[in-house]
């Protein structure tokens, strides 16, 4: 085996279980004083992207969300809704319904729109612009996973959560409506996209989960969502990509679920969820992981060496193979620059073997 691989190369054999130089990389890059240490420069809304990028290319073989930090305001839907924009999230402040009828109007648009979108050759091509102008910058083959939903996360996180739980009991049935009509929106985008040369892993995701349970019932999810998952897995395995599931929080409920619905692994491994590396290998032996270093303690406020201890002890546990190590969301301004080099340079060290 060559001692040396290129990021595409290190990352495919990792999907497949296969002999690696060293482990990979995996993370989204959020951290200022990161991004500023690696490259040197300070880190701007004019140069962001740019910037961001040269820091993926020292840090990272695997990468999403590649762009620069946000110029902070406020933004304006076409469907009425505000968003505050800050350097690296946005939220809603304000939604264009008053009553629970503005609401169902407002999803029956919502709909409308859904069912109305189309993907063809102009779509196909902004979105391969899209990833070669980030190609670009990186200057190397750093896989850039492509993010596909199934279709609930951007339902119920415009409304909010009350007015979701109260819309998911009076109007079952129109959610499943607005979700089936998302999920098909999305199979169109796959079936225009989808290219194995250019997108040989992607990310099926849902936030589905809190850190104590998943927020809506196992059996509403088994019975409505895990059926759209699975034909979404299906159609990216069509076209030749391996499928990396993401949902923060404890999955434990539903695991054997979304193994059924055709998973090939699964991110981020939210540990202060109760979700392991090492127990997930345990049990799911198939399922490449990613991720699994935990954020919302141990990189803000251990020790380098901590640090370094937990990825050891998940290259160890996975024999280091199909494994992909980063933080357990994203890599976030409260870490520090030191604990996050001791992640990845404990991965640089580590053979995949």
């Amino acid at each position: 085996m060559a001692t040396s691989m290129t990021k595409r190369e290190r990352v495919l054999r990792t999907l497949a279980f296969e002999e690696t130089d060293r482990t990979p990389t995996y993370d989204i890059l959020e951290n200022d004083s990161l991004i500023e240490r690696v490259t040197g420069e300070r880190l701007t809304t004019a140069n962001g992207n740019r910037v961001k990028a040269r820091a993926i290319a020292l840090c990272l073989d695997m990468t999403r969300m590649p762009h620069g930090p946000n110029e902070p305001g406020k933004v304006h839907t076409a469907d009425g809704l505000t968003y505050r924009v800050e350097r690296w999230t946005s939220w809603v402040t304000a939604r264009p319904w008053n009553t629970q009828a503005e609401l169902i109007e407002w999803v029956k648009g919502r709909i409308r729109s859904e069912n109305a979108r189309t993907f063809g050759p102009a779509e196909y091509d902004q979105f391969c612009q899209n990833l070669d102008y980030f190609q670009g910058l990186f200057g190397d083959d750093t896989v850039q996973i492509v993010e596909s939903g199934v279709g609930l996360t951007e339902m119920y996180s415009p409304m909010g959560w009350e007015a979701f739980s109260y819309l998911i009991m009076d109007e079952p049935d129109l959610v499943e409506e607005w979700l089936e009509a998302r999920n098909q929106a999305e199979l169109r985008r796959v079936a225009c996209i989808g290219d194995a040369q250019r997108i040989p892993v992607v990310l099926t995701y849902d936030d589905i989960a809190y850190k104590t349970s998943t927020h809506t019932s196992p059996d509403w999810l088994r019975r409505v969502w895990v059926p759209r998952l699975a034909r979404l897995n299906a159609a990216w395995h069509e076209r030749g990509a391996k499928c990396i599931f993401h949902s923060d929080g404890n999955l434990w409920a539903v695991m054997d679920d979304l193994v059924a619905a055709g998973i090939d692994g699964i991110n981020p491994i939210e540990v202060q969820a109760g979700m392991t590396v090492p127990e997930l290998r345990a049990r799911y032996p198939q399922l490449v992981l990613t991720s699994g270093i935990d954020v919302s303690a141990l990189l803000p406020f251990g020790t380098p060496d901590e640090v370094r201890q937990a990825v050891t002890e998940n290259i160890r546990a996975t024999h280091g193979r199909g494994y992909l190590v980063g933080s357990s969301t994203e890599l976030h301004n409260n870490v520090s620059a030191e604990n996050a080099l001791a992640m990845y340079e404990t991965a640089w060290q580590h053979s995949g073997v």
